[in-house]
């Protein structure tokens, strides 16, 4: 019979993937991410495998609960709200200090992008699933006669991946919430997204 664990594992993934998001992959250290997910060394290898196998599930973590922002907004009368719920939440749901942070997939592929190709690639990976969700609503909103541009919905889902990844690194550098909301805003209009 298996051994029950005598720790949360979803917790200590959550605090794992908060490190990871405030620190980077490479500045965190192992005693770091015990001490973070109050678990003993014997406990991190069975569960969790190493330091790169936690990264991975923190990051994938991560990704899905951006993903989940817009799968949860989504609706099929008006697809063009689940982009636009993506951004507030992103930008004004946020507290202080996660949006300090920007973006843990962003993060990842611009520390790991000559340091360790495979980590990067798999980074990049998440953002993808992200732009996939994004063209989606771009084409149903197509469908249903509520885009009034000629661009496509890949490009449209590239320009506000784009818009995403400015907005992180703007909240990395401090920039107001207030000169974030603008920039939605006015993306926002220049789509035809109220």
């Amino acid at each position: 019979m298996a051994r029950s664990l005598a720790f949360d594992r979803e917790q200590a993934l959550e605090s794992a993937m908060h490190l990871f998001w405030r620190q980077g992959y490479g500045a965190t250290s192992l005693p770091q991410l015990l001490g973070a997910m109050s678990i003993s060394r014997s406990s991190l290898y069975p569960v969790f495998g190493d330091k790169r196998q936690l990264f991975i599930e923190a990051l994938d973590l991560f990704c899905q609960r951006n993903n989940a922002i817009i799968e949860e907004a989504f609706d099929d009368n008006n697809p063009l709200e689940a982009v636009r719920t993506f951004f507030v939440k992103t930008v004004t749901q946020n507290s202080k200090s996660r949006l300090s942070r920007g973006c843990m997939m962003i993060n990842s592929i611009l520390e790991l992008a000559d340091v360790d190709p495979e980590l990067n690639k798999h980074a990049t990976k998440c953002l993808a699933k992200m732009e996939k969700h994004f063209k989606h609503c771009f084409e149903m909103a197509q469908q249903l006669g509520q885009l009034d541009t000629p661009l496509s919905p890949d490009h449209l889902a590239k320009m506000v991946m784009t818009l995403n990844q400015g907005l992180r690194v703007s909240s990395r550098k401090n920039s107001s919430r207030e000169e974030m909301t603008r920039v939605v805003d006015t993306t926002m209009e220049l789509l035809g997204i109220k």
